[in-house]
């Protein structure tokens, strides 16, 4: 399914690569997010999202900043800018990410110790990495079942309802 056929009035928590596709205008998937994004701006959609998530969105954006004006290859570029602090200063158009979001009319859920210890029988379950397994413990504590996301790995579950950004193209 695809983000544009959720209902009007649906929760739906958020995932970071939404925002991604969002904020990366040269992005196949960007209309697609800014368009789901208006919708729960709008409170057409009820929009959900953690704090590790906006906080991954900003990482993720700063590592396409980053990417735009080094010539580095993508899978050095931490390691780079670990090295180059001076470089990483100068890196500031992902520093608004966090508070656009805010501006989103998304409720932000805060993660407590309690969820992260409960989150981890959710890589032994689904073989999910930590950020994703965090996203599910979250999802189904608060009882959504809808999620919004280009993540494959939530198809392994069979009470989410996946909803996929579509291709400009």
């Amino acid at each position: 399914m695809f983000l544009l056929e959720i209902e009007s009035g649906a929760k739906v928590f958020i995932d970071a690569n939404i925002f991604v596709y969002h904020f990366s205008k040269g992005s196949e998937f960007n209309k697609s997010c800014t368009d789901f994004l208006y919708r729960v701006e709008t409170s057409q959609i009820h929009g959900f999202t953690s704090a590790g998530i906006i906080m991954e969105a900003s990482h993720r954006l700063m590592m396409v900043e980053a990417s735009s004006v080094l010539d580095v290859e993508i899978k050095n570029l931490p390691k780079y800018l670990k090295q180059h602090p001076d470089v990483v200063k100068q890196l500031t158009k992902h520093l608004t990410v966090p508070n656009k979001i805010a501006g989103l009319n998304i409720e932000i859920v805060q993660i407590t110790q309690k969820v992260i210890d409960a989150s981890q029988l959710n890589k032994t379950k689904y073989g999910f990495l930590s950020n994703d397994s965090l996203t599910l413990k979250i999802m189904e504590d608060m009882g959504l079942a809808n999620i919004a996301s280009n993540d494959s790995d939530f198809k392994r579950v069979d009470w989410l309802k996946l909803y996929l950004p579509s291709s400009s193209e």
